[in-house]
């Protein structure tokens, strides 16, 4: 990731997938393919030291998902990151982005990322790459 080009905030689709054997899977409703924001960068106001992508999925899930497999696609670029000076400041504008993700997400053109194969739950997870 240490070549990319253009840091800030985009937008697109993602997904959160059960791993094959967990005991307690996700409900349906929260396998499904959902819009996101991702922020690609360095978080300035968080002073990170190393280039992290964080997406954030737009849905409240009903359980925690952390060392589930996530499949994404990005589709479009927002705004570039930028150092706030407060955490209010950051909130808004991540709010404001949410907005601008969804607005785009309702385009005929990009709704259609959201049936691409990629997403597709019947491929074996455990041999994507």
């Amino acid at each position: 990731m240490s070549s990319v080009a253009n840091t800030g905030v985009y937008y697109g689709y993602a997904q959160v997938v059960t791993p094959s054997g967990d005991s307690t899977p996700m409900h349906p409703k929260d396998n499904k393919v959902l819009p996101m924001v991702m922020s690609l960068g360095w978080n300035p106001f968080y002073k990170n030291e190393k280039l992290t992508a964080e997406i954030h999925i737009m849905h409240e899930f009903d359980k925690d998902f952390y060392g589930f497999e996530m499949r994404a696609v990005v589709l479009g670029y927002i705004r570039p990151e930028l150092d706030y000076t407060s955490r209010e400041a950051l909130i808004d504008d991540i709010e404001f982005d949410k907005q601008v993700a969804l607005n785009c997400l309702e385009r005929p053109e990009y709704r259609k990322y959201a049936q691409d194969p990629h997403f597709d739950l019947r491929c074996n997870v455990d041999t994507q790459i």
